[in-house]
């Protein structure tokens, strides 16, 4: 009886230990959350997906360099509660994201709102 709550014991540390990571995948230390910076760009790619929403987005600056930038959103069920839908985005989407950039330089953000080409605002964090 002894060896097998020894073995529970140890089994419960270890499934403890090995869980700490999924945990700091919602970490934003590597992110400038201090400022959103408001970035014009073209949808590429839209992707309603769980754990997070990805967007997909083309940035064009005044030398007609183009970037390629992904915003990291809240998961679709918070996304609807803020009026957003599978659909609100298409390639080709002329939008203004408002967008917490990567501290490292990377062109990856989490974003907190977008503004579409027709003036209408969504949420994405923080609303």
């Amino acid at each position: 009886m002894k060896k097998i709550c020894l073995v529970y014991s140890a089994l419960l540390v270890t499934l403890s230990l090995v869980s700490i990571p999924v945990l700091a995948h919602h970490g934003a230390a590597g992110y400038d959350m201090s400022k959103a910076v408001p970035l014009k760009g073209t949808i590429t790619l839209f992707e309603w997906t769980n754990p997070h929403s990805q967007i997909h987005f083309d940035v064009t600056d005044e030398n007609g360099n183009v970037a390629h930038w992904v915003a990291e959103t809240e998961p679709p069920a918070v996304m609807l509660e803020h009026g957003w839908t599978r659909k609100v985005l298409n390639p080709g989407d002329q939008v203004t994201l408002y967008c917490y950039c990567a501290k490292n330089g990377a062109r990856t953000s989490i974003l907190q709102k977008i503004l579409l080409a027709n003036g209408k605002e969504l949420i994405a964090r923080g609303g």
